[in-house]
């Protein structure tokens, strides 16, 4: 039998809220902290243009998004 620790389920439920940098659309990008319309459209055209993103890190070749944006985003996505 696995038990799971109160600290193990909540990682996990917070995992599973994560927005997918590779699949959301505008919306559910614009969620994201310092994210607005015009930075979550500039990531889904470089989404387009340059395929999938491998790391969260890699947002920082987005237009407008720099290492203070990137570290109040990693909490809220996952790829």
């Amino acid at each position: 039998m696995y038990t799971a620790s109160l600290e193990e389920l909540a990682a996990e439920e917070e995992a599973s809220l994560a927005i997918n940098i590779n699949t959301a659309d505008e919306e559910e990008l614009d969620e994201l902290p310092q994210v607005g319309p015009a930075t979550a459209e500039a990531i889904i055209e470089h989404r387009l243009a340059n395929g999938r993103f491998d790391s969260v890190d890699e947002l920082q070749e987005v237009s407008g998004i720099g290492p203070e944006t990137i570290k109040k985003i990693k909490p809220f996505a996952k790829v």
